[in-house]
């Protein structure tokens, strides 16, 4: 009775042991000396146990893709086309819905996506539900956005855009650059841009990027760092607008991320508090795209 108590126990064992190992391939045992496999495991075990774990390692195609955020007080769904590898390498078109408590729009676009490099070009409108068109003057409040003086504005705005990382030590140098071409604004007239978040006299915004984040986790997926913005308006005196701030996001698995981002103003000539800063991410990304 008792060796066939001590056989079963061992069979239980070694079934245990051996569904362990199934749990993370790519893994190496906690004691050992060996570094893990690279981020290529043929399965994702914590969503989808028939894709490729990363959307790198999927052929190249044609597909439609989407990507929908969801968070504190907004939902941003996201459709792409294109051809390549989504999310990872490809070359195509995004359209989205704009929508938030203070109006409606769309953007509509064409988009080069590398690995480490990111191209985007076009065009985005947006209806105020109240805010309106502002009249010139040296600064402004919040109190100036809640203006009904003039007429609810709407607006049209072309933009260029190129993201970029570089790896640097234990993390990545991130940088963005972008140019807007602000429109249908009356003549003798400023708005508040949703998008940059700040007072524009058309046409120009320029915005550069910077920062740094530090990867961890067992592929380095995850990362968190501080970023600082500089935004600058040149048909406006001492327009330039410095914000400073901390990212992150957290990659449950190739669909699933956990994303946020706080980057509040530091310098500026208006005082619009947490409306002039950018919190445009905080919650959950969940992405699709056609195999």
């Amino acid at each position: 009775m008792k060796a066939r108590t001590a056989l079963l126990a061992a069979l239980v064992i070694a079934s245990v042991a051996r569904e362990a190992r199934a749990i993370e391939p790519g893994m190496s045992n906690p004691g050992s000396a060996d570094p893990p496999l690279p981020p290529l495991a043929p399965r994702d075990d914590l969503i989808d146990r028939g894709v490729p774990r990363t959307w790198d390692a999927g052929p190249v195609r044609p597909f439609v893709s989407t990507t929908l955020d969801v968070g504190w007080i907004y939902v941003r769904p996201r459709i792409s086309a294109g051809y390549g590898r989504p999310f990872s390498s490809w070359i195509g078109v995004d359209a989205n819905p704009v929508v938030s408590g203070q109006g409606i729009g769309a953007y509509g676009g064409m988009r080069l996506a590398l690995p480490r490099f990111d191209l985007r070009v076009g065009t985005r409108f947006f209806g105020a539900f109240s805010r309106s068109y502002l009249d010139p003057k040296e600064s402004y409040d919040r109190l100036d956005l809640t203006s009904t003086l003039n007429d609810p504005s709407q607006v049209v705005t072309h933009e260029a855009e190129i993201e970029f990382s570089l790896p640097l030590g234990p993390g990545d140098f991130i940088g963005l650059m972008s140019g807007s071409y602000v429109r249908n604004v009356p003549d003798g007239k400023y708005v508040f841009e949703e998008a940059l978040r700040v007072v524009v006299s058309p046409p120009l915004v320029w915005r550069a990027r910077g920062g740094y984040v530090l990867r961890f986790g067992s592929f380095r997926q995850h990362s968190l760092g501080v970023v600082a913005d500089v935004l600058d308006v040149p048909k406006r005196d001492d327009s330039k607008t410095l914000r400073l701030g901390p990212v992150i996001r957290v990659v449950l698995s190739r669909r699933v991320e956990v994303r946020g981002a706080f980057v509040p103003t530091i310098l500026s000539q208006d005082s619009l508090g947490l409306t002039g800063g950018d919190f445009t991410e905080l919650g959950f990304r969940y992405r699709w795209a056609t195999e």
